[in-house]
């Protein structure tokens, strides 16, 4: 459709936000993945995270710049309660 300029179908050019929902729900749930309560994510894996996941959603391959990316958007590590450390 017009709205997403075709980019359904080419992870390199979705926004950051539609990559990181898509990697979440299509990817390997033994690499990264939803916590139980639905509100936070954990990369399970970072291993097979950088080297197989990053390559096929983004230009980079290095954890520090996808942590970079997360906190630009206003992601931010849980310190406190169920979900603690991700």
């Amino acid at each position: 459709t017009a709205s997403n300029n075709g980019n359904e179908n080419n992870p390199g050019r979705m926004p950051f936000p539609h990559k990181l929902m898509e990697l979440l729900t299509t990817e390997d749930p033994k690499i990264i993945t939803w916590l139980p309560s639905g509100n936070a994510f954990a990369i399970i894996d970072s291993k097979a995270f950088v080297n197989v996941i990053l390559p096929k959603y983004f230009r980079h391959t290095k954890l520090t710049s996808f942590q970079r990316q997360l906190n630009l958007y206003g992601f931010r590590r849980i310190t406190k309660g169920e979900d603690a450390n991700s």
